[in-house]
């Protein structure tokens, strides 16, 4: 194999979404496990102007429907192109809404998280979807999240301390 090696640093200044309101679009939704064994979505969001993304998660308890149900009236409020209770993610899929970001540590760092969804009918004052700008590299040294563009694993408990109940 032949490649000519430039040692190349990588850069790690990861450099979280800015607190305050943001609109955001759903870049990929999947259906994943919690650790506790309940159902729950993974969703990764772009962010307006922003080469970092924002993820978060929905839990489906089932002995705490009326959290559940919260989280997904507060998301599709929010996201207007998507139907009270659908739950076919293929639709989900580029749809724009917006949120609230607030920053908190994470095992040492400071992370940019889903602090809450913002209705539709609220976000008029909010400047026009703009395109992320992406690194070369697709993005993935600019993840925000847990930094490498993975989800981080929550607890069901950290779900419910995220202020949604």
């Amino acid at each position: 194999m032949a490649w000519e090696y430039q040692r190349t640093e990588s850069d790690n200044n990861f450099k979280p979404i800015p607190e305050g309101i943001h609109r955001v679009r759903v870049a990929d939704v999947e259906k994943a496990v919690s650790k506790k064994g309940n159902d729950m979505l993974k969703i990764k969001l772009d962010v307006s102007g922003y080469p970092g993304y924002l993820f978060h998660h929905i839990v489906f308890m089932h002995d705490r429907k009326d959290i559940t149900n919260r989280m997904l009236t507060s998301f599709y409020d929010s996201f207007k192109d998507i139907k009270d209770g659908e739950l076919d993610l293929s639709k989900w899929k580029g749809k724009v809404g917006a949120c609230k970001v607030k920053h908190e540590e994470y095992n040492g760092e400071m992370q940019a998280r889903v602090h809450y969804f913002v209705e539709a009918n609220k976000q008029g004052d909010l400047p026009p979807w703009k395109e992320p700008e992406r690194k070369s590299d697709g993005g993935n040294s600019s993840q925000v999240g847990n930094g490498d563009g993975k989800f981080v694993e929550v607890t069901d408990e950290e779900v419910e301390s995220l202020g949604f109940f």
